[in-house]
């Protein structure tokens, strides 16, 4: 499989996705920001996964470069970071990095809670900022749909109770997406969690609407779909025309199409590389593609559907 890098090496919101313009917005830490539509809140748009690149041992030598990313994330005006105890030990290793460097002021700290019962349930969520190293957790988001029905209700309470500031739920697979949008309709949330990429654009039909109707923020996963679009990539070459949007690379390139959507808020990217976080934060800089950019960009990788190549 041809690595990302080999690939380097070779080469407010609006209303309506068709009224969506080529545009720079700039904040002064250099990154687009977005606000949560319930409070107006801003963050910028892109953000700190840790789903595979965290799930580390103890080992300094495994935790040393998740530090210098972190580290670099924070310098460059990355303020939100999403993590979940699903993801194995990446609250933890999360928790580790947070010790040793500084964090800013206005740090957003999501997790989940991927637990079945009241007990299991509560004891993950008070497990999680003692994990990631921080004094509150700003989104809490029941992963995955997980016994959502007893969770769900445990969050509002805690919301309540002034523990979260925000909900929300996530899911990244398509089997959810009926649930998912009957919760979306129900249940007063402040975010979700959904996949979408230019090669998974399920989305597009409902969720993403919905929760612009509904006001809720959006922070999107798998926007490279988990690493497998690069591949598909290596041997184009990147268009001429993606110079209209400040588009420098394939990881740009995807990100930049993630974020043209009106109703993203994040986009969530996780790498343990300097090189490729500098590369996806220059995504959230500088121009967005319009429609008709969109359309050639999903035309170009030719992905479409339900991906059996996933």
């Amino acid at each position: 499989m041809v690595s990302r890098r080999q690939i380097l090496a070779n080469a407010g919101r609006v209303c309506l996705l068709g009224a969506i313009k080529p545009s720079r917005v700039i904040a002064q830490n250099g990154l687009m920001q977005r606000a949560i539509p319930k409070t107006g809140e801003l963050l910028p748009v892109i953000g700190l996964g840790t789903y595979r690149t965290f799930n580390v041992g103890d080992d300094p030598s495994e935790l040393d470069p998740l530090k210098r990313v972190t580290d670099l994330f924070f310098q460059h005006g990355g303020t939100v970071v999403d993590s979940s105890p699903g993801y194995g030990p990446s609250e933890a290793a999360f928790g580790y990095v947070a010790r040793q460097i500084d964090l800013p002021d206005n740090l957003f700290v999501a997790t989940k809670v991927r637990a079945e019962g009241r007990d299991q349930g509560i004891s993950q969520m008070d497990a999680s900022p003692k994990k990631m190293g921080v004094s509150q957790i700003d989104l809490m988001q029941v992963h995955s749909l997980t016994d959502w029905r007893t969770q769900l209700p445990i969050l509002k309470e805690r919301k309540a109770q002034g523990i979260y500031r925000y909900i929300g739920i996530t899911a990244s697979r398509e089997e959810l997406y009926e649930d998912f949008i009957t919760i979306m309709r129900r249940e007063p949330l402040d975010f979700i969690q959904i996949n979408y990429s230019v090669a998974e654009r399920k989305a597009e039909e409902t969720i993403l609407p919905l929760a612009m109707d509904r006001g809720m923020a959006v922070f999107i996963n798998r926007p490279f779909v988990a690493g497998v679009l690069f591949p598909y990539v290596t041997k184009k070459a990147l268009p001429d025309w993606a110079a209209e949007f400040d588009c420098e690379s394939w990881g740009q390139f995807f990100l930049k199409f993630v974020l043209s959507h009106p109703a993203v808020t994040v986009a969530l990217q996780a790498t343990s590389s300097p090189e490729h976080l500098v590369d996806n934060l220059r995504a959230g800089q500088s121009l967005l593609p319009d429609e008709e950019l969109r359309q050639r960009m999903v035309n170009l990788i030719g992905l479409t559907g339900r991906p059996p190549w996933n």
